[in-house]
């Protein structure tokens, strides 16, 4: 019986291990609002982790998030950044990415 009850109890931390690992990234709550230079707002709800394109380009930023933003030139996030903090809008120039911290 105690040989299954470790079993069991091992099993268990496995499954707990593996949903932690396998559980989406999410890096800020809130929302990232993106202007383009004619001043459209493109608003992006609670922004994963990594790198993200924004084809269409974007001048200022809206952090209304609870973690950092970084914005690059190029569309794969390199090149110059500018780190716009939570609870800021700021004018950052031609952008075409932003990555929020895992």
């Amino acid at each position: 019986m105690t040989k299954i009850r470790t079993g069991l109890v091992v099993a268990a931390a496995a499954a707990g291990l593996v949903s932690a690992i396998a559980a989406p990234a999410q890096a800020a709550t809130g929302q990232l609002v993106l202007r383009d230079a004619a001043q459209r707002a493109f608003v992006i709800n609670d922004p994963r982790a990594g790198c993200s394109r924004v084809d269409t380009g974007f001048v200022r930023v809206a952090n209304k998030t609870d973690a950092p933003i970084t914005v690059y030139e190029d569309a794969w996030c390199r090149g110059w950044s500018v780190v716009v903090l939570p609870g800021s809008d700021e004018y950052v120039g031609a952008r075409h990415s932003f990555s929020a911290p895992w």
